[in-house]
């Protein structure tokens, strides 16, 4: 057995002398037909694994022990003198040239590289690439790969990994290789298999390179969000524009606004002529009659009370707001006012009185006032006068409505 090979050089402080002989070749007693590829050919085709690339780096220590490399360093192997036959074994041919035993070791180690990277399993092939280093001759060298490949090498298993290796071999023979395109294509090869047998085909994707060239939500949002960047730019831009150009204006070329900032004086609203129909029905009236509130102007606690238009005036058949203005006597304690608001028809003397107002006062004060409003009727002269009834009657002067004279 070839792992036997390996235990040859386990430790590199056994004396030359009390070292056993090389091994006898072992013929390939696997069945094949031996026939044969080289073992740089199998590697462009086929992807190993850890156990069968062992396995390999195990054939591979064991002929360096029979071709006296690792004892004499007298001839380094070509690659095409490594060769792995349909039986699953490797073996050198005795072809070689002469060399020392630095270059030897330089061939190894790129044979080992060359296993180890074709390994399917990447810890496996790091851990053959890391002990090729270290090594300080071939024997250290075939030393430390022998206890990196150890745990693959499982004797049970020895005819089922150059069953596989064999099988690699013989598809390996039926199919040719590209010149050129065998190491750009043997990375696209799936793991632990080959390329169809009959002639070359290009690689086939994996579902990773597929899934990898879907897009993803990130760039869906990008773009979305790049839309929303140009659509608010076109929207914004010629506001944008004309605010930038007024500040450029204002800054490079000012213009005196004061005439602008200037109000000019207005005029007051015309005055509306009476209504033509009233003045000819009234042409030869008479004139309307005085108001009667029959109160005083003061009394008791009131000492005055005044009425006015809220709004600047009113006019007949419309609602009419007035505001009240009760003077009290600071001196004499009230604690409520009331007043209403009665509507006189000059012309036919009519009274219309309105609902009483209450309003609370507060200690000290010597004035009230509120708003009130009241519907003036139709009619050409009429007054609206505040007369209170608490504390005590008294009246304001009456507001005519309308204020100018009439007649009836």
């Amino acid at each position: 057995m070839n792992e036997a090979a390996l235990g040859v050089h386990a430790s590199n402080s056994e004396p030359a002398a009390d070292r056993p002989d090389p091994p006898e070749l072992i013929d390939d007693d696997s069945g094949g037909s031996l026939d044969a590829v080289s073992l740089t050919a199998l590697l462009e085709v086929a992807r190993l694994t850890p156990p069968q690339a062992a396995q390999l780096v195990s054939d591979l220590a064991g002929q360096l022990e029979l071709a006296g490399g690792a004892g004499g360093c007298r001839t380094a192997p070509l690659d095409d003198t490594v060769m792995v036959s349909d039986g699953g074994r490797l073996t050198i041919d005795r072809v070689g040239i002469d060399s020392s035993c630095a270059e030897i070791n330089d061939t190894i180690t790129v044979l080992l590289r060359r296993i180890a990277t074709n390994c399917r399993g990447p810890e496996f092939g790091n851990l053959v690439i890391e002990s090729v280093p270290d090594a300080t001759d071939l024997e250290d060298l075939v030393r430390r790969v022998g206890l990196v490949i150890a745990p693959e090498l499982d004797p049970a298993e020895e005819p089922r990994r150059r069953s596989q290796i064999g099988e690699l071999v013989r598809a390996a023979m039926d199919r040719p290789i590209p010149d050129g395109r065998a190491m750009e294509d043997r990375t696209n090869v799936p793991a632990g298999s080959l390329t169809p047998s009959t002639g070359w085909y290009p690689p086939v994707r994996s579902a990773w390179h597929t899934r990898r060239r879907r897009p993803s939500w990130r760039q869906g949002t990008l773009t979305v969000l790049t839309l929303v960047v140009v659509v608010g730019a076109v929207v914004s831009g010629p506001r944008v524009w004309t605010e930038l150009n007024k500040g450029w204006n204002t800054v490079v070329n000012p213009v005196d606004f004061s005439e602008e900032n200037t109000l000019r004086p207005v005029s007051p609203p015309p005055v509306v002529p009476p209504d033509p129909s009233i003045s000819a029905t009234n042409t030869d009236g008479v004139e309307p009659a005085p108001v009667q509130t029959g109160a005083p102007a003061s009394a008791g606690q009131i000492t005055g009370v005044t009425a006015s238009f809220a709004d600047g005036s009113c006019s007949a058949g419309q609602p009419c707001a007035i505001r009240v203005d009760v003077r009290l006597d600071p001196a004499a304690t009230t604690d409520t006012v009331a007043w209403k608001l009665n509507v006189y028809d000059r012309c036919t003397g009519e009274v219309q009185a309105g609902g009483d107002i209450t309003v609370r006062t507060e200690p000290g004060r010597d004035d009230v006032y509120g708003l009130s409003k009241t519907f003036l009727p139709p009619g050409y002269a009429l007054a609206v006068a505040a007369v209170t009834s608490a504390p005590a009657v008294a009246a304001s002067e009456p507001l005519y409505v309308p204020a100018e004279k009439v007649t009836c």
